[in-house]
């Protein structure tokens, strides 16, 4: 049997063996386990804000020990007191950046989403009281 023989069997028994279907993912005919729904509101989100302002204080407070016990070592004389200036002078822009990540990036915008839930929630409000008082009526 030459190469070429081979190959075109080989080739012919592989794609007998491929599955030439297309299978979508979706829940057997019978339904599936219930799935646990989402539910935020700006309680949540605030509640939320909160844990990132906890964490954003632990991590200074960390930041603030590693910096006092950075600042004590004293290299003068030595080729290596210039690289712990330039380490301490990263690790200070480094925990700056963190920081207002942690401030602004998490805490100020899951603060702004809870402010944006509850004016939404307030107008919904407002509209489902208006339209039962008949001010929703042409």
């Amino acid at each position: 049997m030459s190469f070429d023989e081979m190959w075109g069997q080989a080739r012919s028994n592989a794609l007998a063996r491929q599955q030439s279907g297309t299978q979508l993912n979706q829940l057997p005919a019978e339904g599936g386990p219930a799935q646990p729904h989402l539910r935020v509101d700006a309680s949540v989100l605030e509640e939320r804000s909160k844990n990132a302002e906890t964490v954003r204080k632990n991590f200074m407070d960390a930041d603030n020990k590693a910096m006092s016990a950075t600042n004590i070592i004293s290299l003068k004389g030595f080729k290596s007191d210039s690289g712990v200036a330039v380490f301490q002078k990263r690790w200070r822009t480094q925990m700056r950046y963190l920081e207002s990540l942690l401030e602004q990036g998490v805490k100020g915008n899951l603060q702004a989403s809870a402010a944006k839930f509850k004016a939404e929630e307030a107008k919904r409000l407002s509209d489902v009281k208006r339209a039962g008082n008949g001010g929703g009526r042409d």
